[in-house]
């Protein structure tokens, strides 16, 4: 039997006014889950359209319907305040102060609508020294101590290559967007939101701002270790390497009758946590000269039989291709205008088994310009007088 996925968010209308990662991040979650997102361009379109050849964008925009507006002309701005007076949520991730300026701040949106959620994401937040600095994914690594904890010791700050705080900004906003539309079901009322990427790049380093707060002690940078324990990073194969991760004696154990390591299972250097952290320097050069005799998928394999959590390093390539993750269908095969064939990924959701549904792929330019406008009470001609004003933008025009 074939399952629908459920849409809990379906009849919720999402006004959105954001580019780049963070913000479409978060609408996508939404439209994902059956929201009706309309999302609203410049001329130019969201700048993330180009980046990477349009591959950023085509994973964070699907499931919205697309307009484009002048906001500086007057006629545009009407167009967003009909479009707000309905909706149920307005999310933006411009500088504080900028929507302001177009007289879309909070105060005059939820006076037009008393039970909107209006959300805003920013680099800093909408209050504090820093709120007017331009902020991005990177910049939250490099200003909150992540950056400069990544890499090899002594080498140079390294950034993390996804923009993981900009999703997880987005994964926050939605949330708080959910648990305010229960609260709205019991109050009626609307709610202001904000979140920022340093706050978000904080609470993932909460751990280590405990430490230093108690301690007075900074991360240390590990490669890809881990302070907390040992054996815990990438050690060679003869094809490769292989990530081991043992986080208690019983791995421990379980590793040296993997590999047939007795003196080492039996080493009172290595019999405990504490000790194994202590002597990590002897323990991982004698581990190493072991697991280089192994072929990758040998050594994984040998591991995994002793319920050691690891894994052999893949790369993209590799990792799309095992059947584990087709199985899954986690990605996404689309036919995407002057892309082609292309993989995409779904969110990583699944209910009763199925994977959430794409009811529209991310939209083309202004692709649903006309229809939307058509939805608010506005007749063909005066849609075609908007286009030849240059006040918005048909796709097909």
């Amino acid at each position: 039997m074939d399952h629908q996925t459920p849409t809990p968010l379906k009849g919720v209308r999402v006004v959105d006014l954001t580019h780049a990662w963070a913000g479409p991040a978060c609408t996508t979650l939404l439209g994902d889950m059956g929201a009706d997102v309309i999302k609203i361009e410049p001329f130019s379109g969201d700048s993330f359209r180009i980046a990477a050849d349009g591959a950023l964008f085509v994973n964070i925009n699907r499931n919205k319907r697309g307009i484009v507006l002048d906001l500086k002309k007057g006629e545009g701005l009407e167009i967003v305040r009909k479009l707000l007076e309905k909706a149920d949520i307005f999310i933006e991730n411009f500088l504080p102060g900028a929507v302001e300026r177009l007289g879309l701040g909070y105060e005059e949106v939820s006076r037009l609508n008393p039970g909107i959620i209006y959300c805003s994401i920013s680099g800093y937040g909408q209050s504090g020294p820093f709120r007017d600095r331009p902020g991005y994914d990177p910049v939250a690594q490099a200003m909150s101590g992540i950056m400069i904890a990544q890499g090899e010791p002594g080498g140079p700050p390294v950034r993390i290559l996804p923009a993981t705080i900009d999703y997880c900004a987005g994964i926050n906003v939605a949330f708080a967007i959910v648990t305010s539309l229960l609260e709205r079901q019991k109050t009626g009322k609307g709610q202001r939101i904000d979140v920022s990427l340093l706050d978000v790049a904080l609470n993932q380093m909460s751990p280590y701002v405990t430490v230093y707060s108690w301690k007075g002690e900074l991360p240390q940078k590990m490669g890809s270790g881990h302070t907390a324990w040992a054996p815990y990073e990438a050690f060679p194969a003869r094809d490769g390497l292989v990530l081991i991760a043992v986080i208690t004696d019983q791995m421990w154990q379980n590793l040296c009758k993997a590999l047939d390591l007795k003196d080492m299972g039996s080493d009172p250097r290595y019999s405990s946590i504490p000790l194994r952290r202590k002597n990590r320097e002897e323990l991982v050069k004698a581990l190493r000269e072991v697991t280089k005799q192994y072929e990758s998928l040998d050594l994984e394999s040998k591991l995994l039989a002793m319920d050691v959590p690891c894994a052999k390093i893949r790369n993209v390539g590799e990792i799309v291709e095992e059947p584990h993750v087709k199985m899954r269908q986690i990605l996404e095969d689309v036919d995407y205008p002057k892309m082609g064939k292309i993989k995409t990924v779904r969110t990583p959701i699944f209910f009763s088994g199925e994977p959430l549904q794409t009811r529209r792929q991310a939209p083309l330019l202004g692709e649903h310009t006309r229809e939307v406008l058509q939805e608010l009470g506005y007749s063909d001609e005066r849609i075609d007088a908007l286009i030849a004003k240059k006040i918005v933008l048909d796709h097909k025009s």
